[in-house]
Formats: C-alpha cells, structure tokens, sequence
C-alpha cells in the first residue's frame, strides 16, 4: 500500500514536467517551420527605389499573372514557375539597401530554397549592370 502511495504522488508530481517537456518539443518544431534558411537577404550599393523598382520590373517580367505589390512596405509577390516570391526591399542609408527574397511552392507549404537563390542571383546581375 505504502509503495502505490508514493508510485502516486511521484507520478502527479512528474506530470507538469512532461507536459512542459512536450509542449517545449512542440515549439521548438514550430520555430524551425517559422525560421526558413531559404531566405536570402543582400545588401546592394544602389538607391532603394531604383532597386525597388527594378524588382517589381523584374517579377512582372518573370510571371505570366498579376504581381501583387505595396509601395509603402516595398513588398511585392510574384507566381514563377509554381512558386510564390517574395521581394522586399529596406532601406539602410541614402545609396544602400537590403533585398530580402524568399519562395515557397506546393500552395506556400514548402519552401523553395533554390527558385530563391536563382531570383536574387538575377535580381543582383539585373541591379549591378545598371
């Protein structure tokens, strides 16, 4: 009797333990969905609306729909070849800015680490022979 006493009381005592033991693995699986690697991030030597406008030239030229874009943000998103791209630009200073590009395919459930090193590659060549 003695033994299934303390059998009990160890085993409530544990339970909040495990469940944030669990709950700690649950977060840390959503943080790895959150924080994609395919994002690549450059900082260019170029006016940010030069650049800005040079990228949402670009997507429109790349995607056979409409590009949806925010001119105060600087976002824009593009359909090429079954993936959704994703182009901001920042400012940092008077003729510097950061292009952050990332894409996702299979209706944005996976990323596509490769469709968005191709865009910044040919975004980058595109901005630099200006």
């Amino acid at each position: 009797m003695r033994t299934f006493a303390i059998c009990a009381l160890l085993s409530i005592s544990l339970l909040p333990g495990c469940l944030a033991v669990g709950a700690a693995a649950g977060g840390a699986v959503a943080a790895n969905n959150v924080l994609d690697s395919n994002v690549y991030v450059t900082q260019l030597s170029c006016d940010s609306r030069e650049a800005w406008n040079t990228a949402k030239k670009f997507l429109a030229e790349n995607s056979k729909e409409l590009i949806e874009w925010d001119d105060a943000a600087r976002v824009a998103k593009a359909n090429i070849d079954e993936s959704i791209v994703t182009v901001s630009i920042e400012t940092l200073d008077i003729d510097r800015c950061q292009m952050t590009v990332s894409a996702k395919k299979y209706l944005a459930t996976m990323s596509d680490g490769q469709m968005a090193k191709i865009i910044t590659e040919r975004l980058v060549r595109r901005m630099t022979t200006k």
